[in-house]
């Protein structure tokens, strides 16, 4: 299996080289709203606060969702290779039926190296700073790759339960906003209206984003890492056996 994963890998990572704009598209969304909202939407959260400060706080979600927005091109690669009869040609071949999600996942997960990097580049430069040493600042990056590796398996898992990739994009976008808004990644959890904080407080978004809050400004933020990675290791076991069961049932 690992030469299988290897070589799908490969494939994955040949596409992208081919398709620069794949990196760029996940980075261009939260770069435009990292911009606008700083400006425009900073100081109603942090009153009398800077766009810096605004940026310190809510740089983290932004880049997550560098991670997560950049997850549709899974569901849509996912779907292109059912309707362009490549599953078809892997059906007939010994391979793994692991090895086609996890080497494009795996490839995907280079694609979000790329997009926290330049997200991060723009925030830098708005005011983003790692007052937390090294070690925060790796923790920083690392913590939305992971995450991004659990969401990336509810992609495919999603995409091979559906009839198309229209319907997959819809329905994994809708997903994702609604993820995002409804958590503690632009404003504070008790800024948010009494039925939104209980979602907002076990939304998976807010825990990975307290947690590179943490490691970029300090503070106690142990349990959110802890959270992250097990939301990311329950995201991975649990869409990537629903995956691979409906990709071995389909006819």
């Amino acid at each position: 299996m690992t030469t299988d994963v290897r070589v799908m890998t490969r494939r994955g990572l040949t596409l992208m080289v081919r398709s620069p704009m794949t990196v760029a598209m996940a980075a261009i969304m939260p770069i435009i709203l990292l911009t606008l909202m700083s400006v425009s939407f900073g100081k109603m959260v942090l009153p009398g606060a800077g766009v810096a400060e605004y940026v310190q706080y809510a740089a983290p979600v932004f880049t997550v969702m560098g991670v997560t927005f950049g997850a549709l091109s899974t569901a849509i690669a996912t779907q292109q290779d059912r309707t362009s009869g490549f599953d078809d040609r892997l059906r007939v071949s010994p391979i793994s039926p692991v090895a086609p999600f996890a080497g494009r996942i795996l490839a995907d997960a280079a694609r979000n190296v790329g997009a926290v990097a330049v997200v991060s580049a723009v925030a830098v430069a708005m005011g983003l700073r790692w007052h937390n040493g090294v070690g925060g600042a790796v923790l920083y990056f690392v913590l939305p790759v992971i995450f991004g590796f659990g969401i990336a398996w509810m992609m495919v898992a999603i995409a091979t339960y559906v009839d198309s990739a229209e319907t997959a994009v819809s329905a994994t976008n809708a997903l994702l906003l609604l993820l995002t808004f409804l958590s503690t990644g632009f404003v504070k959890l008790h800024d948010l209206p009494g039925w939104a904080q209980p979602i907002a407080a076990a939304n998976p978004i807010s825990y990975v984003a307290q947690a590179m809050r943490g490691a970029a400004s300090g503070g106690d933020y142990s349990g959110e890492v802890v959270a992250t990675i097990a939301w990311a290791i329950g995201l991975t076991l649990v869409c990537g056996l629903l995956a691979v069961r409906g990709y071995s049932r389909r006819v």
